[in-house]
């Protein structure tokens, strides 16, 4: 197993030091080491191209646009970011050296930049100021001997001097973490917090970081934490080890070795067959979802199905494409009754920033899932007239989540391209409410049913969807 330490330098031979530019995957590594102090300076230099930076590959990192043989800092940050999610969603253990939240603008492309850019939080929790606050002391006390990272503790107590503290009664917080150190004073300045699949252990930094022997030593005590975290085996064994190998081990190293060939086979058609099956879950979740966690992948998924193109902007807030046409910016919100000024707000508030910051006049969509846990054919209102009001005056589209998935069912039954572009066009253009209906029913060429015509009844109205592959 190796180490990777993003910018607080130690020494181990299974370890790699990098900055977080000139890192490679961060998703490749299940152990991994973030000072935020040291990052955020790093970060900040690139910004104002005060030093020369590039990245695993060699290619040199600029404040700007792509181009051939540059790379965009604001991509690369992006990037690390989706690193991390994957790391952790794989199982990784990430140890943060904590800071104080703080943040800078001058990131072309990038709204803004914090500390804690790059770390996902808990569900229910924000790495904000009232989550991580910032002070100063060098008194710290061991609450938790059990858990695998004091070991680091004890290689740094004589050098702490902690910059931040952790709010317990911040939301979530006390709930969602485990806490290691205290503060002489009762904060916690070392907590452990699951994310995803892994997790992020918080530990306060060291006073003179570098100084003496300590990165030999701080390199063993994490490399054996991450071991004991991860439960992973001790280090490799000696090369005389191999003298005392009983009979029959290679034969059995085989045995494995196809064992896990099978087994990556096996995995990755489960994964094809997972997403598949969670493209179909999706379609149906148009109908009931709510929230930017249910409701938005059910409409982008929809979106894809009649031929939109999913992308994300500067910010990383999903559109739709089509073709080469501005960006469509998508807003999703459900409610058991109808969905009031609340979307609205939301959706303004995104094209204003872009206006403010790009001086253009984007399109937006308002997708909307009113009285989401009422039956699709009994749900009389599903919007307050405010909002409809609002999309005329201030020019997006207002369309109902029912009314999309339809579409994106007959889409998948064979509704003609021509129908589908129709409705593309109409949520990339209309200001007010978007209507479908009349694209949902498509007569046969000809009298009466055709050879070779299949007729797919659509779940969420009273009219078969028709369709003519004479």
């Amino acid at each position: 197993m190796r180490v990777l330490s993003i910018g607080h330098r130690m020494r181990h031979r299974q370890l790699d030091n990098h900055t977080i530019l000139n890192a490679p995957n961060l998703a490749d590594y299940e152990a991994i080491v973030i000072d935020l102090g040291a990052t955020f300076d790093t970060v900040r230099e690139a910004a104002q191209q005060s030093a020369h930076f590039s990245t695993h590959a060699d290619v040199a990192v600029v404040n700007g646009d792509s181009v051939d043989g540059m790379t965009s800092l604001a991509e690369l940050l992006k990037r690390r970011r989706e690193e991390i999610v994957r790391a952790l969603d794989n199982g990784a253990t990430i140890m943060v050296f904590t800071a104080a939240q703080s943040r800078f603008h001058g990131i072309n492309g990038l709204g803004g930049y914090d500390r804690y850019f790059l770390l996902p939080a808990p569900d229910g929790v924000a790495w904000d100021e009232r989550t991580v606050q910032g002070s100063e002391g060098s008194t710290v006390a061991v609450v938790d001997h059990d858990h695998p990272f004091v070991r680091v503790y004890d290689v740094l107590h004589r050098d702490i001097l902690y910059r931040a503290v952790f709010n317990e009664r911040a939301e979530g917080v006390a709930k969602a973490g485990r806490v290691i150190l205290r503060a002489s004073g009762g904060q916690p300045v070392g907590m452990d917090f699951p994310v995803s699949n892994g997790h992020l252990v918080f530990l306060p930094t060291p006073g003179k970081p570098g100084t003496g022997n300590v990165p030999d030593l701080l390199g063993n005590a994490v490399m054996e934490a991450m071991q004991d975290h991860l439960g992973r085996p001790d280090e490799e064994p000696p090369r005389w080890a191999s003298e005392f190998a009983p009979p029959g081990i290679e034969d059995r190293r085989n045995e494995v070795q196809r064992a896990r060939a099978e087994l990556d086979q096996a995995q990755a058609a489960l994964d094809e067959a997972q997403k598949a099956f969670r493209q179909e879950e999706y379609l149906r979740d148009a109908l009931w979802a709510s929230g930017d966690a249910a409701l938005l992948p059910a409409v982008l998924s929809c979106g894809e199905l009649i031929g939109f193109r999913v992308a994300r902007d500067a910010n990383g807030d999903p559109t739709l494409m089509d073709g080469p046409k501005d960006a469509i910016h998508v807003v999703a919100a459900g409610s058991p009754e109808a969905v009031d000024m609340g979307a609205h707000y939301r959706l303004r508030a995104r094209l204003d920033k872009i206006i403010e910051t790009r001086s253009v006049s984007p399109r937006g969509v308002l997708v909307v899932n009113g009285q989401r846990k009422t039956h699709p054919l009994e749900r009389k209102r599903q919007f307050e007239d405010s909002v409809r009001v609002a999309a005329e005056a201030q020019g997006y589209a207002v369309l109902t989540a029912s009314d999309l998935f339809r579409v994106a069912y007959a889409a998948k039954a064979g509704l003609p391209e021509d129908r589908l572009a129709q409705a593309r066009e109409r949520i990339a253009t209309t200001n007010g409410v978007v209507t479908l209906e009349d694209l949902l029913t498509v007569q046969p060429a000809g009298e009466g049913s055709a050879a070779g015509e299949s007729v797919t009844e659509n779940p969420v109205t009273e009219n078969p969807v028709t369709e003519n592959e004479a």
